[in-house]
């Protein structure tokens, strides 16, 4: 099944937004702009099925694979990064 980032609008009074800790001026914000993630996800929600456990989200996935070939990292240290 299909998994997706549920966006939320509403602001928690004692979290912090990231968009407010980070750099929105770095190569790696911009490069994510630039995307067109939802096109990204309608190309390959057609790979999961409709039924069971919710999966990780294809921007997810993908942001990860892509960070992966761009830095020349293994799994365990793409995450870690």
């Amino acid at each position: 099944m299909l998994g997706k980032i549920i966006p939320d609008f509403q602001q928690n009074l004692f979290q912090t937004r990231l968009t407010d800790l980070i750099n929105l001026a770095h190569p790696l914000i911009k490069l994510a702009k630039e995307l067109d993630w939802s096109k990204m996800e309608s190309e390959f929600q057609n790979l999961y099925s409709e039924q069971g456990r919710p999966s990780i989200p294809i921007r997810k996935i993908a942001g990860l694979l892509m960070l992966k070939a761009m830095f020349r990292e293994s799994d365990e240290s793409v995450v870690e990064r």
